[in-house]
């Protein structure tokens, strides 16, 4: 096993180990959800074309011969794992019953010190540390946030 597999390996279990956890862990976990609203997707055609640049790469391997059998099947599993997260995973934010979890970080309710909703449909959750950008679909989704966020 090349450097290369072992870096390869190590990307696909990070990324599918967030987009697993995201999508199966987070809901069944830590406490009822309340709410669960699917944002908008930002960097759309950044993750299309990183995707496009690991099917390039395998097909150049292939022509030139020298990519080993582990090392196309890692780039192939990395290919199907990026087009998942692109095309069909949305991220989502999960509003439990003492806080919610947005991109896998938890913030609670009592730690929310100022709320901004900008124009073009961006909530701006700020809790001291860092502001969190919640980019939702419809604006009736983030009237269910607000109605959230004021009950607790």
């Amino acid at each position: 096993m090349h450097i290369t597999d072992i870096i390869l390996l190590l990307i696909i279990i990070a990324y599918g180990g967030y987009l697993l956890t995201d999508g199966l862990i987070l809901p069944l976990f830590w406490g009822k959800t309340l709410l669960a609203v699917r944002m908008r997707k930002r960097n759309y055609v950044d993750q299309l074309i990183l995707a496009g640049l690991v099917v390039i790469i395998y097909i150049a391997s292939k022509v030139r011969g020298d990519s080993g059998g582990l090392t196309g099947l890692l780039l192939i599993c990395l290919a199907l794992i990026l087009l998942y997260g692109v095309l069909i995973y949305a991220p989502k934010a999960r509003f439990k019953e003492n806080g919610f979890y947005y991109g896998l970080s938890y913030t609670a309710y009592d730690q929310i010190k100022n709320i901004k909703l900008s124009e073009d449909g961006v909530l701006v959750i700020d809790n001291g540390h860092r502001r969190i950008l919640l980019y939702a679909r419809k604006m009736e989704d983030l009237e269910k946030i607000l109605h959230v966020l004021q009950e607790h």
